[in-house]
């Protein structure tokens, strides 16, 4: 009977133990981080039985993304990979659909390519020798316009002195210009348009045709160089007109600051992102305006929402586009003449968009327990249906439960957050908690997959990821809301959201971390400067002395938060005094710092700056590095080894 009964408990405990392991297994770590990929750039075949995604795999071996382009039957859903370059970007379908255009790196400059759709060898079209930057092209498939930075001028060999115009404090060499060339559709020699000491900006820029192929509409600035881009305007340039022609500003919006457009199909409108009031304070909406110029028409006023983009139906009857609202999403189609619809799409994160001939919506969504997918949102439905499983591993795991959290700010302005609970969550038990504050601040967090925070939840932690003034969710009171008020005002909103979730019985008071990167890590040593009560903090690229920054960093952004000038006595005590840096003897709280040396947005001295600082006050500050450019890593290795970082810290102090 004994022996009986030992044989069932040793049974029993060896059940136990696997199940265990197995529910540690199943938990997302680090080692999974090779199993999420990015889903981008959905574009949908003229005929609107097909799509084609940048599906894009981390190679941790290499310390690469490998990219391929995938066609996704949008009836059966089978797919097939149509390139063989591993950086092949930016699909995009000819206009009879026959052919199919991207972008990918020869000899380590990006040149533009063309696949039969049928099938068979992609042929290379440019060959730049700077690379190109984007393309669009011709309405009637028989060329490309493409954008190109121009050759450096031939200099003596060390004569390489240049005049500082808007560029950041890394550049070695005078800002380069971006103009426009036109290649036929088989190669062969490319033709220059018109040339200028103006420049398309490299970041949110617009290449499009007319319909009827005679001009082209783009996105221009005064000068190279990308603190330029906030003074971004559209322009038109005719492709027959000689080198020295200049382009011409769209009549209508002067002053409004609108950045993209997009041209109807039947070439009778333009839709465009302007920032409301022409303010760049305030949130971007669509406005409608007549091709050849005239009276702008507001057409998203009544929805309240932070819009970048448009996309117009194949009868141009309107435009459809997705905007984060709340900590979900919402898609909303606009028409040209009556009011904007608004389509549900559930709790899925809308990305990238593009329409079928007969109104389905194709989107790239992310859920809060699987990465980004495509999915098909049909007329007349609710309920979006997934078309691909790239996911399903991922979300086999046992995952953090992800969940919406709403208050209010002391001034009456709507707020919220996600928690990230960890995996096998017990309400009866205490858990620490850490702040994970998003950057921007003009962005948001909402109920989508992220790396980050289920790593971190995977430890054990309960994580809060919150939406203060100046994120982009709940309209423009709350976006300009940050103008002039960069750290008192998001501060006190965090602190508000904390306050809440402290009197839940789970959270443990006694270890509470904070943590963001860029304004997310800014808010951090705000935040760890004005309030105790923290256990240990993790700063990313934070800007500690908004000043430096504003001067040294590529982005003019602070005239969002400040003003048309900042160099003036009112406009220097202010940002001294949202500086975090001006408040270092207050801070108390364990920190660590983390940046790449070669970053122009937040450069690095700001870290540093902070650093000596606090370890001449002794201090408890460490401070990593990573030797590579950007804002963050763009390469697979190191970006998982910041997370690493970032986990392993909160592991060893929030214990």
């Amino acid at each position: 009977m004994r022996l009986r009964l030992v044989s069932r408990l040793s049974v029993s405990l060896l059940a136990s133990l696997l199940a265990a392991n197995t529910a540690r297994a199943q938990l997302f770590g680090l080692e999974h981080y090779a199993k999420v990929a990015r889903v981008s750039d959905v574009q949908v075949a003229p005929q609107g039985d097909r799509a084609v995604i940048v599906l894009a795999w981390p190679n941790y071996d290499a310390n690469a993304w490998e990219s391929e382009i995938v066609q996704v039957d949008l009836k059966t859903r089978a797919r097939v990979t149509l390139t063989q370059r591993k950086t092949a970007s930016t699909p995009r379908w000819s206009p009879t659909g026959d052919r199919l255009a991207f972008m990918a790196a020869v000899d380590g400059r990006t040149q533009l390519f063309v696949l039969p759709a049928s099938g068979g060898e992609a042929r290379q079209v440019t060959r730049s020798p700077t690379g190109i930057v984007g393309y669009a092209w011709k309405p009637d498939g028989s060329a490309f316009a493409y954008r190109a930075f121009e050759e450096p001028a031939k200099r003596e060999k060390f004569d390489d002195a240049f005049e500082v115009n808007a560029n950041d404090y890394l550049t070695l060499a005078a800002p380069r210009q971006v103009h426009l060339w036109v290649v036929g559709a088989e190669g062969g020699e490319a033709r220059p348009l018109a040339r200028g000491s103006w420049s398309i900006p490299t970041l949110f820029a617009t290449t499009a045709w007319s319909p009827d192929g005679t001009s082209i509409l783009f996105t221009k600035q005064n000068v190279a160089g990308t603190r330029e881009w906030e003074n971004r305007e559209l322009a038109r340039l005719e492709v027959a007109a000689g080198p020295t022609a200049l382009p011409t500003p769209i009549a209508g919006i002067e002053g409004r600051r609108c950045g993209a457009g997009w041209i109807s199909p039947d070439g009778r409108h333009l839709a465009l992102t302007c920032p409301v009031d022409g303010h760049v304070k305030n949130q971007t909406e669509l406005v409608l305006l007549p091709s050849a110029g005239g009276t702008p028409r507001r057409l998203t006023s009544s929805i309240d929402r932070s819009f970048s983009y448009a996309i117009w139906r194949p009868d141009s009857k309107g435009v459809v586009a997705g905007v984060a609202d709340g900590t979900a999403s919402a898609l909303w189609e606009i028409p040209v003449e009556g009011a904007p619809i608004r389509r549900d799409v559930g709790r899925i994160g809308v990305a990238d968009v593009s329409l079928t001939p007969d109104g389905t919506i194709i989107f790239i969504g992310s859920e809060a327990n699987r990465p980004s997918e495509l999915y098909a949102l049909r007329p007349g439905s609710s309920t979006p249906e997934r078309l691909t499983n790239f996911h399903d591993a991922i979300a086999a795991l046992t995952l953090g439960k992800v969940e919406a959290f709403r208050w209010t700010s002391d001034d009456g302005l709507p707020l919220d957050g996600i928690v990230t609970l960890p995996p096998n969550f017990d309400a009866a038990r205490k858990y620490p908690l850490l702040l994970n504050i998003h950057g921007g601040p003009w962005g948001s967090s909402r109920e989508t997959f992220s790396t980050r925070s289920q790593l971190l939840a995977s430890k054990g932690f309960l994580v809060f990821e919150p939406n203060y003034r100046g994120s982009d969710n709940h309209g423009n009171a709350l976006y300009s809301a940050v103008y002039r008020d960069h750290g008192a005002g998001p501060g006190r909103d965090i602190m508000a959201g904390l306050a809440i979730l402290k009197k839940r019985a789970y959270v443990d008071t006694t270890r509470i971390g904070v943590s963001g990167w860029s304004y997310g890590g800014y808010m951090t040593t705000w935040l760890i400067g004005h309030y105790d009560g923290w256990r240990a903090a993790m700063a990313g690229a934070a800007v500690i002395d908004l000043v430096d920054d504003y001067n040294l960093n590529d982005l003019s952004l602070f005239i969002r938060a400040y003003g048309e000038t900042l160099t003036f006595p009112k406009d220097l005590a202010l940002m001294k005094e949202q500086s975090p840096g001006t408040y270092v003897d207050r801070m108390k709280t364990p920190l660590l710092l983390l940046s790449n040396t070669g970053d122009v947005r937040v450069p690095v001295t700001q870290s540093y700056k902070l650093y000596n600082a606090l370890k001449e006050r002794g201090r408890d500050v460490r401070m990593k590095l990573w030797p590579v450019a950007g804002h963050f890593p763009g390469d697979p290795w190191r970006a998982r080894d910041i997370d690493r970082e970032w986990a392993a810290y909160f592991e060893e102090r929030l214990r």
